[in-house]
C-alpha cells in the first residue's frame, strides 16, 4: 500500500499535542552557572500514570558558578531555585519565573552569592512553535569574594532573554538569545559584566540537553577582562544488561534503566588583567558530580528467538513495555500492521494518550479506526500530533502490512527532522533510488543520514517491501538509541568542546 501525496495534503491535520515536558527551558539560568538537572521519570511512573516529580514548579538543585569580579576566577557552590507561576496553556499569554541562587553546605568558606531574579514571560503559540520573551521584573545580587562584596545596582543593570521552541511528536527543540548587562558596586567603585550569547536545548522522553555559549566582559576602573562560558546539562536513560551471578535463580538477568545527569561547564579566558596573567590558567572546567538512579524492568521470556537478528531489540522492547502482550506469542517474521507499527512508535516517544482516553465525544476520523481496537488511542494520538495520515478513500488500513517508506516516513516525522533531506526530491544513497517514491525520499535521507537505516549487501532499500516485525522492533530501537546518545553528542560535545 503507498501512501499517495495527494492523499497526505487531503487530510487537514488538527494542532500538534504537547509533548510531555521532561525538562524546562532554561532549568539552571543564564548567568553561567550549571545545576545537576531535572530526573526523567521511570517507566513505572509513566505507567501508572503518576505525577512525576519533575512536573513541580518549584524545584532546588546544587548549583555552580565560576566568579570572575575580582579578576581572578573563583569556584561557587550552592544551590539554585527555580519556580514558576502560571501555565502556557493557551495560545496567547504570561507566566512567571524565579531564580534564586542561595550558599550551601558546600559553599566555600568566605564566598556568597546571592541572587533573585524574577522574569515576566510573555509567550505566543503559532502551530506547533512558541515564542518567548523574558521580561526581568525584579533583580537583587550580592556576591563575597576574596574578601570584596559586590551589591547589584539594578537601576542601571537589565536582562534580556528569547526563546522560540518548536514541539514536534517526540522532541521539543529551542533557541535562545540572552542578554545581561549587570553593574555591581563595591565601596566607590563599579564594575560592568556584559553577557550575550546563545542558547539551545531539546527535551524528550528519552534524553534531555541544554547548552549555552555566553561571552562575557569585565570593565573596572583599571582593568578588562573577556571570556566565553559553556555550560552544559544533561539528562538521559540508558539501557544496561546486568547478568545475574547465581545459578541458582529463576531468570538469568535483565534489562534496567539508568537515570544519569550529566552537567559541565568550560570556560576560556581571552584577555585577561596584566595582574593575573601569570598566576591563573586561561581556560578550564568545573563539574557536578552525577548521582545515578536505576529501574529495574521486567524479564521477558523469549528463549525461541535464540541467534536471530533482532533478538536483542525486541527483548529491550518488552522489556520497556513498548511491547505487550504474551511474548511467547510474537512473531517476528511476521508482517507488522499499519496499525500495529504505530502503536509501538507513539510508545516508544511517550506521545500522550491521555487526550483520547478521556471521556466526551469519540473522534472519528477513519472509518476503519474504532474505539474498540486496541489500537484506536495510539491512532488518534498519531493522528493529532501530525504522524498518522489515511488514504483517499477515509481509511487508515490498520490492518493492512506496512512498506518500509512509509514506516520510516512516519518514524522520522517523530524527530521533526525532515529538512535533514536537503532537496524537496533528494538522492539518496540507496542503489534503488529510483524505487522511492518522491514523497517518501526526504525522510529516508534524513533517516539514512542519522543512522537509523543502511542499505543491505546490496546497497537496497527495497522501500516497497513490507517490513517485518523484527525490522519494526530494529528500527524503533535505533529511533530510541539516537534520543538517548546522538543527539545529546550534537547539543554538548559539538557546542561545549570548541570555542570560538
Amino acid at each position: 500500500m503507498k501512501i499517495l501525496s495527494r492523499a497526505i495534503s487531503a487530510i487537514v491535520c488538527v494542532c500538534i499535542l504537547s509533548t510531555n515536558v521532561y525538562a524546562n527551558t532554561l532549568d539552571y539560568g543564564v548567568f553561567g552557572g550549571i545545576a545537576e538537572g531535572r530526573k526523567l521519570p521511570k517507566t513505572t511512573e509513566q505507567l501508572l500514570n503518576t505525577k512525576a516529580k519533575n512536573t513541580k514548579n518549584t524545584l532546588t538543585m546544587p548549583y555552580k558558578e565560576m566568579i570572575f569580579l575580582t579578576g581572578n576566577p573563583k569556584e561557587y557552590n550552592g544551590n539554585i531555585t527555580v519556580s514558576s507561576k502560571g501555565e502556557a496553556t493557551s495560545n496567547n499569554g504570561k507566566y512567571t519565573v524565579s531564580y534564586k541562587v542561595a550558599n550551601g553546605a558546600t559553599t566555600p568558606k568566605g564566598m556568597t552569592l546571592n541572587r533573585t531574579i524574577d522574569y515576566n514571560v510573555n509567550y505566543r503559540k503559532e502551530e506547533n512553535q512558541t515564542i518567548k520573551d523574558y521580561e526581568f521584573s525584579k533583580w537583587t545580587e550580592q556576591i563575597t569574594v576574596d574578601g570584596k562584596t559586590f551589591n547589584l545596582d539594578n537601576k542601571e543593570s537589565k536582562s534580556s532573554i528569547g526563546i522560540i521552541e518548536e514541539k514536534t511528536p517526540g522532541v521539543t527543540y529551542y533557541k535562545g538569545d540572552v542578554s545581561h548587562r549587570a553593574v555591581y558596586t563595591f565601596g566607590e567603585d563599579k564594575i560592568i559584566q556584559e553577557i550575550s550569547g546563545v542558547i539551545y536545548g531539546y527535551n524528550s522522553a528519552w534524553s534531555s540537553t541544554e547548552t549555552q555559549k555566553l561571552n562575557v566582559t569585565l570593565t573596572a576602573k583599571d582593568w578588562q577582562m573577556q571570556y566565553q562560558l559553556r555550560p552544559s546539562v544533561s539528562v538521559n536513560k540508558t539501557l544496561e544488561y546486568s547478568k545475574n551471578e547465581p545459578t541458582a535463580i529463576s531468570f538469568e538477568g535483565n534489562y534496567k534503566e539508568v537515570m544519569q545527569n550529566k552537567s559541565g561547564l568550560n570556560y576560556n579566558i581571552y584577555v585577561m588583567p596584566p595582574q593575573f596573567a601569570y598566576n591563573n590558567n586561561a581556560s578550564g572546567n568545573i563539574s557536578i558530580p552525577s548521582f545515578n538512579t536505576f529501574e529495574q524492568l521486567i524479564v521477558p521470556d523469549m528463549s525461541y528467538l535464540k541467534g536471530h537478528f533482532a533478538e536483542e531489540d525486541i527483548k529491550k522492547l518488552f522489556s520497556m513495555q513498548i511491547l505487550t502482550g504474551d511474548p511467547k506469542f510474537y512473531k517476528p517474521n511476521q508482517a507488522i500492521t499499519r496499525g500495529q507499527f504505530t502503536k509501538m512508535l507513539v510508545k516508544a516517544i511517550k506521545l500522550p494518550i491521555e487526550n483520547v482516553q478521556q471521556n466526551g465525544p469519540i473522534q472519528l476520523v477513519f472509518s476503519d479506526v474504532m474505539p474498540d481496537r486496541e489500537e484506536y488511542p495510539y491512532i488518534m494520538a498519531a493522528y493529532n500530533a501530525g504522524l498518522a495520515f489515511g488514504k483517499t478513500d477515509g481509511k487508515y488500513h490498520i490492518d493492512d502490512p506496512i512498506e518500509r517508506q512509509e514506516a520510516i516516513v512516519i518514524l522520522l516525522r517523530t524527530l521533526g527532522l525532515e529538512h535533514l533531506g536537503l532537496d524537496p526530491t533528494p538522492i539518496t544513497p540507496f542503489t534503488d533510488d529510483k524505487y522511492i517514491e518522491p514523497w517518501a525520499k526526504k525522510e529516508i535521507y534524513a533517516a539514512n543520514r542519522i543512522g537509523i537505516i543502511s542499505g543491505d549487501d546490496e546497497g537496497k532499500f527495497k522501500p516497497q517491501a513490507f517490513i517485518s516485525k523484527a525490522e519494526a522492533a530494529a528500527i524503533v530501537n535505533r529511533l530510541i538509541n539516537y534520543m538517548r546518545y546522538d543527539m545529546q553528542v550534537d547539543y554538548t560535545e559539538n557546542i561545549v568542546n570548541f570555542a570560538d
